[in-house]
């Protein structure tokens, strides 16, 4: 289990092969795109939607990807007919505009829960702007569930490194803070008999909605059917590509390339079939970041109370305060070393400095951050890959 939740080239490729995911998304582009279609496929990654739709007659099809794999997609595009039609497009969709309305739009941005980096924002912005009126935007919305569980494998991966490690070290005061994240879950699927109640829904992002969705709070309460210990919480989304089709990411089926969620309790509560369980599970923005909330009770099945907790991933590691405090509106900030050194390459990418006498520059600005030619050159060339 790992807290993780990025793409790689790899990943593109587990997308793929993860038939379970891609069959609905086929159908759904099967259904709506026909010969003078215009396709946006956002967050295009190696290309895959992309191909799919020229393949299915799409007149015009926008590729937009932020990242390098947009450059294995061109490669690809040799060998695909119909790859004329494509335009590929590197950068962010929100900060660009298209020569013409898309009729569909799709984009599958999930990371393990729907809430991932700026995905809902993206999909909102281009629907406002990038689809015409009366056209498609996929997917439909995405149902999250959550389920009380005895999941000791996935509790012992958090546990295990900090409490019994090979080294004999006691490193238990690490542990507030990892229980005060979820993780993305064990690959294999977890057997029925772990799952110690009736899944219940958490919400719903509803991508065609008016109202970009920016988070949920729901009170979940199950009742225990089953007598175990109770470790954390399961979470997933049911996923609806289209109207009727779609695909689950539950623990009790194979696992898509997307994971699936586990929110660990503090600490883990021996339960009995028919003790109650209520947890009020919020998400929401906060600045950048998507910061999670669970807050759980349990009680017998009379009402007397066994446990209580309170976790969210706002609970920082030690120092992260002071840079929240840094995003605060009443902040009046003043350039540290980095911001210093960034300023002094960008006042000079002008058009007129090379990149070496830039490196040079620097080591004279600043001899005790960078005291060979290669330390400063590496630092300048960043900064012109990222704004040049």
């Amino acid at each position: 289990m790992s807290y993780s939740d990025d793409y790689s080239l790899a990943s593109y490729g587990q997308m793929i092969e993860d038939t379970a995911r891609l069959t609905p998304w086929r159908e759904a582009l099967r259904r709506h795109i026909h010969a003078d279609s215009v396709f946006l496929d956002l967050g295009c990654g190696p290309g895959v939607m992309s191909f799919l739709a020229v393949q299915l007659g799409a007149r015009k099809v926008y590729a937009i990807e932020p990242d390098g794999s947009i450059e294995i997609a061109k490669r690809c595009a040799a060998d695909i007919p119909g790859a004329e039609r494509i335009e590929w497009i590197r950068g962010l969709s929100t900060e660009m505009d298209l020569p013409e309305p898309a009729d569909i739009i799709a984009g599958d941005l999930h990371g393990t829960v729907p809430f991932y980096t700026h995905n809902i924002a993206s999909l909102a912005d281009a629907r406002r702007r990038h689809l015409r009126p009366g056209g498609v935007l996929l997917p439909s919305r995405d149902t999250l569930y959550a389920v009380p569980a005895s999941a000791p494998l996935e509790l012992e991966s958090i546990d295990a490194p900090w409490r019994n490690n090979a080294l004999n070290l006691d490193l238990t005061a690490a542990l507030p803070w990892l229980v005060n994240h979820w993780w993305r879950a064990r690959s294999q699927p977890v057997e029925a008999e772990q799952l110690l109640a009736e899944p219940q829904s958490w919400g719903c992002v509803d991508y065609r909605a008016e109202k970009e969705c920016s988070g949920l709070d729901c009170t979940l309460e199950w009742t225990l059917t089953r007598t175990g210990r109770i470790d954390g919480l399961y979470v997933w989304f049911d996923g609806e590509v289209d109207d009727g089709i779609g695909f689950s990411n539950s623990p009790l089926l194979p696992e898509r390339v997307y994971g699936r969620a586990f929110f660990p309790l503090e600490h883990s509560v021996d339960g009995i079939a028919g003790d109650r369980m209520r947890t009020r599970m919020t998400v929401r923005r906060v600045n950048a970041d998507w910061v999670y909330r669970w807050d759980t009770t349990i009680t017998t099945a009379d009402g007397q109370p066994k446990a209580a907790f309170k976790q969210s991933t706002f609970k920082m590691l030690p120092g992260e305060l002071d840079n929240l405090r840094k995003s605060e509106a009443g902040h009046t900030p003043t350039l540290g070393e980095a911001g210093k050194i960034q300023q002094a390459i960008l006042a000079q990418m002008d058009g007129q400095h090379s990149l070496s006498a830039i490196a040079h520059d620097l080591m004279q600005r600043f001899p005790k951050k960078f005291r060979t030619f290669e330390q400063a050159f590496t630092e300048v060339a960043s900064s012109s890959r990222r704004f040049g």
